[in-house]
């Protein structure tokens, strides 16, 4: 082991890895789906956080500081098993996210003009177009490398994200204090959610997509001055202030905003407004959307290289052409970035031809159900390799030995499976007669994406190795 592992260096510090894990895994544009729950959400996100969140944190600190290399995922999975279910989880990881991408910037769109023009929330083309121009701008800010992003990450996280949700919290305090009627009652029975309402099982669904992606700062490992010391504090710390900012967010919704009213993209800004009005403080709406908009650009940012570095890494071990290997002089994978723009551009156009609600459901639904798979596959690795490799040193460790790891791993694994299953089952806002369709769309989504990859391994060529001559036959394989 290197002497020098733990010596202090230049690099990011354990505040801007909080602050960009934080923004990573703090996904509030969920929340209104998660408030149809009322009281009851508090439960369901401390259950999720105790399922799957921890679990995924603690697995993922003990790979990502056993194996702090670039590439996160893919190097665990490819250390456990082969090049070939490596890149299929690094693809789930970055397929998710591409699907997913247009759902939080509709929420950042919605909340910016919210206090100018509410009616554009419903506007198609509106929203596409706008979309697409704050991802390519997001996309173009992180060709100029890792450095330039992480001071939007943490502004956009305080600013946009853990402020302002503190600052809702405490207006719908406030708007309790004036002894105005909450849409939810607080006994303790709703604390106890209502499982066997299935219009409302799939935004169960929302809550593990709302804490997903914890390891994805794993890319951001290498990049700390003392990866083996500062990633295990920053993953945990971040977990615990995720926890309380969602639920904080979505609590506050609940209160002002009657189920039946709430609208999943305009949900939080609907909220901000009633307690804006109710507390003499209407003309601060404009501003709140402003920053609800910088917090969810914030989290886009963060996300956009994360998986795409996974990405990377697997091209250069021979699974993309050479072209997609390709970094600028900034070290940002260029061909991958500007290719991913444009298949969100593609993903996007969902909102061309489907109401925006609907539309909005299913960019979240699908996603999480290959997220889930890509957690699986992690899990799996983790105790493979706590197994085959129980030497390779670790700053930390899951506790309890093979037996707590596997626990956790399991534990993991099951909780997603159920979040598939209920992925399945059409929520109140699908109209009975597209609910058919709707289950089709998720399983033909489902199905593709995840058999999607294998194929695409398949037809790779030994020429797409960097250690091998680019004319390289691939019947010499």
């Amino acid at each position: 082991m290197d002497k020098n592992v733990d010596k202090p260096k230049k690099g990011l510090s354990v505040f801007a890895l909080v602050m960009i894990t934080t923004g990573i895994i703090t996904s509030i544009h969920g929340a209104p789906s998660m408030a149809e729950y009322g009281y009851s959400l508090i439960s369901i996100y401390v259950l999720v956080a105790l399922v799957f969140l921890l679990p995924s944190a603690l697995i993922s600190a003990e790979l990502a500081t056993g194996w702090p290399e670039d590439g996160g995922v893919y190097v665990w999975v490819k250390k456990a098993y082969d090049e070939r279910m490596a890149f299929v989880a690094v693809w789930l990881q970055w397929i998710e996210n591409v699907i997913w991408f247009p759902s939080i910037l509709t929420v950042a769109v919605v909340a910016s003009v919210y206090g100018f023009y509410p009616s554009l929330k419903d506007e198609r083309l509106f929203i596409f177009i706008s979309i697409n121009s704050l991802f390519w701008l997001l996309t173009l800010t992180n060709l100029f490398g890792a450095r330039a992003g992480s001071w939007v990450a943490s502004i956009g996280t305080v600013f946009g994200r853990i402020l302002p949700i503190l600052f809702i919290f405490g207006l719908a305090l406030v708007y309790l204090g004036q002894g105005e009627t909450p849409a939810i009652t607080f006994a303790w029975n709703d604390l106890i959610p209502d499982l066997g309402d299935t219009q409302k099982l799939s935004f169960v669904v929302g809550a593990f997509l709302t804490f997903a992606g914890i390891e994805a700062s794993a890319s951001n490992a290498a990049a700390a001055r003392n990866p083996h010391r500062d990633y295990p504090i920053a993953i945990i710390t971040s977990a615990g202030i995720a926890l309380v900012l969602v639920t904080l967010i979505a609590l506050s919704i609940a209160i002002v905003v009657p189920s039946a009213e709430i609208d999943l993209a305009a949900g939080i800004m609907q909220a901000i407004e009633i307690l804006l009005q109710k507390t003499d403080f209407g003309w601060l709406l404009a501003v709140a959307g402003i920053l609800i908009a910088l917090g969810m650009v914030g989290e886009v940012n963060n996300w956009i290289p994360a998986p795409t570095r996974g990405l990377l890494i697997a091209g250069k071990d021979g699974a993309l052409p050479r072209y997609w290997q390709g970094e600028n002089r900034y070290s940002a994978h260029q061909p991958i970035l500007i290719s991913q723009a444009f298949v969100f551009s593609a993903m996007s156009s969902i909102y061309l031809f489907f109401d925006v609600q609907v539309a909005f459901w299913l960019m979240n639904i699908v996603p999480t159900m290959l997220y889930i798979l890509m957690y699986i596959l992690m899990f799996s690795a983790a105790v493979r390799l706590r197994h085959r490799h129980p030497d390779v040193p670790r700053r930390y460790r899951v506790p309890f030995g093979n037996w707590g790891i596997t626990a956790l791993a399991v534990l993991g694994s099951s909780a997603g499976l159920i979040a598939i299953a209920f992925a399945f089952m059409p929520p109140s806002l699908v109209p009975p007669d597209q609910r058919t369709g709707y289950v089709t769309v998720i399983a033909i989504g489902f199905v593709t994406f995840s058999v999607l990859p294998f194929g695409l391994y398949a037809l790779r060529s030994p020429s797409w190795r960097p250690d091998e001559p680019e004319n390289h036959s691939s019947s010499e394989n």
